[in-house]
């Protein structure tokens, strides 16, 4: 299953309030900095928001998880993932079985569109049907 998410577009109203508030600080600090330090900004801006700013791209499929936005392509074997969360935005797929708080740093959080319920019960169904043939392995090898 295939889908991609662009919250700038999503969100045409917040979009154009953000631009507006980060062109008037990079005009601040360039006219009582310099266009050297202005410059630097953008460059920090445009990095640190690239995922709202930019289009992102998601696959998910019965072996793995492609994630591809403007600067990298991150790909992630399903199997890692033991349990799904909901979001507000989107899901998080955790590579433990309980709640932690390494779910963030361990985990990989999936934007999804407004319709979104087709797409987490897929993810859903993928993650727990490879525990279920994981639980079968263990007990089978007992």
């Amino acid at each position: 299953m295939k889908w991609s998410v662009h919250p700038a577009n999503d969100n045409f109203t917040k979009t154009i309030f953000s631009l507006i508030f980060i062109i008037g600080f990079l005009m601040f600090v360039s006219i009582f900095y310099g266009v050297f330090w202005g410059f630097l900004g953008f460059i920090i801006l445009i990095v640190s928001l690239y995922s709202y700013f930019f289009p992102s791209h998601y696959e998910v499929n019965q072996e793995q998880v492609i994630i591809s936005n403007i600067f990298l392509t991150q790909r992630r074997r399903l199997a890692e993932f033991k349990k799904v969360y909901r979001g507000k935005n989107g899901i998080l797929l955790s590579p433990f079985k309980r709640k932690t708080f390494l779910n963030q740093f361990r985990g990989v959080f999936l934007l999804l569109p407004r319709e979104r319920q087709e797409i987490e019960d897929y993810v859903r169904g993928l993650v727990e049907s490879d525990e279920m043939t994981e639980d079968e392995q263990s007990k089978k090898d007992d």
